[in-house]
């Protein structure tokens, strides 16, 4: 089926799909991975490396990554043309990112915010929202304006994380930071900006795109999972920062992406991820809350490992029922109010 016949709306189909993927990864990534730590105490030498390949196969990071450029694909499909009206805009983004965030971020308070681990990537997202309409305006092609974010997140990276490119030079653990989101709330979205500029691309080029092969997707698949293991196996044993790594990586996610998108254009994608995929942002908002209400009350073993992904799957589903799907029906509500004659 056409791109036409299978869009009827300014959607996707196969973008769900790889949100859920995502959250998922992130999600993994937080937990406790015991099974790996079991592997990795065998005395046998293969089962030991399976281990050390298992402790290093999820990495939130880059996930994350994948998140900006599906997020940057997403805002400027449909308002290539421009915004009609930026309060709109601004209302339908902010509010149904804005209300299952102030609610997790009111009841991790009181357990030290554990849901740090993820919302720094959402106050860049709410950056990238407020700020779009502007980019949208300035009179350069977005390929420019992603060269010019590239060599700005650069320079930023040069200066404010040279303690991560000593020890990459150095070999040291010295100074080491490590983490992409080590600029804080307020200033890593500098970092991040190429990468959700990426997801803007793919949106300027995807109605032009070719239909892609299988075979073709399925090696860009393989080739992005096992690049992500080598950036968390860099990461923790080769002093190469992620500030450093990812947006680079970007570059090959971004060809990922683009890929997926295309080849679904044309193909139906599992619909029961497709259906997970719409609670994918309260899987990665509430997990890392869930996970660590679930230790209180349970031991994480190798036993119990799929018991806790199962439950804090369910939870998920539940948050986004009764708080972000009725967050999207409030923000709708509050646009026709205040914008009932467009």
């Amino acid at each position: 089926m056409t791109l036409a016949g299978k869009r009827s709306t300014n959607w996707f189909y196969g973008v769900d799909s790889i949100r859920f993927v995502l959250a998922f990864i992130v999600m993994l990534s937080h937990f406790d991975n015991v099974w790996a730590e079991s592997l990795k105490n065998s005395a046998i030498l293969p089962v030991k490396l399976a281990g050390a390949f298992l402790a290093n196969a999820f990495d939130g990071t880059s996930a994350v990554i994948a998140f900006f450029i599906i997020s940057g694909f997403v805002i400027h499909y449909p308002c290539k043309g421009g915004i009609a009206h930026v309060g709109r805009f601004w209302i339908r983004r902010f509010v149904r990112i804005i209300i299952p965030l102030a609610l997790i971020c009111i009841a991790g308070s009181a357990f030290n915010h554990p849901e740090k681990t993820v919302t720094w990537s959402l106050y860049c997202e709410l950056i990238y929202y407020a700020i779009y309409p502007a980019l949208l305006s300035i009179n350069l092609s977005w390929k420019n304006k992603f060269i010019l974010s590239w060599l700005v997140a650069a320079v930023f990276i040069l200066v404010a994380a040279k303690h991560d490119i000593f020890a990459l030079v150095r070999q040291t653990g010295i100074g080491y930071h490590g983490y992409y989101w080590q600029f804080g709330n307020y200033f890593t979205w500098i970092v991040g900006l190429p990468c959700w500029l990426l997801g803007v691309l793919i949106a300027e080029n995807i109605d032009q795109a070719k239909e892609i092969k299988f075979s073709r997707l399925q090696g860009y698949r393989t080739l992005v999972f096992f690049v992500s293991c080598l950036c968390s196996v860099a990461k923790f044993h080769a002093h190469l920062s992620y500030i450093i790594s990812m947006n680079l990586f970007a570059l090959l996610l971004y060809k990922w992406i683009e890929a997926e998108i295309s080849y679904y254009k044309n193909h139906s994608p599992y619909s029961s991820l497709e259906r997970m995929g719409k609670f994918s942002y309260s899987l990665y908002l509430c997990h890392p809350l869930v996970f660590l209400l679930l230790k209180r009350w349970l031991i994480i073993d190798n036993a119990t490992y799929i018991l806790f992904v199962v439950l804090t799957i369910v939870a998920a589903y539940l948050f986004y029922l009764v708080i972000e799907k009725p967050s999207h029906k409030l923000a709708r509500h509050i646009n026709g109010l205040l914008f009932s004659t467009d």
